[in-house]
């Protein structure tokens, strides 16, 4: 017998996990924008508004699976 397996690249796992669990993911998306949006100061800020866009888009992806694909 043979093994047959796909490798996927270690960062797509996030992305899927992200984009099944779509409510979860789009909340700390938001919950990032807004601290970083509020109340950081400096390079925090930016971190947190790019982390925060990441999750959000992955939401979204999640969200169009979620409702337009199926």
């Amino acid at each position: 017998m043979s093994d047959i397996s796909i490798d996927l690249p270690f960062w797509i796992f996030p992305v899927i996990y992200g984009a099944i669990y779509w409510p979860l993911t789009l909340f700390f998306g938001l919950l990032c924008l807004y601290v970083g949006a509020m109340r950081v100061r400096g390079i925090g800020r930016a971190a947190f508004i790019v982390i925060g866009l990441l999750l959000v888009g992955d939401a979204a992806i999640g969200i169009y699976h979620a409702f337009f694909v199926s």
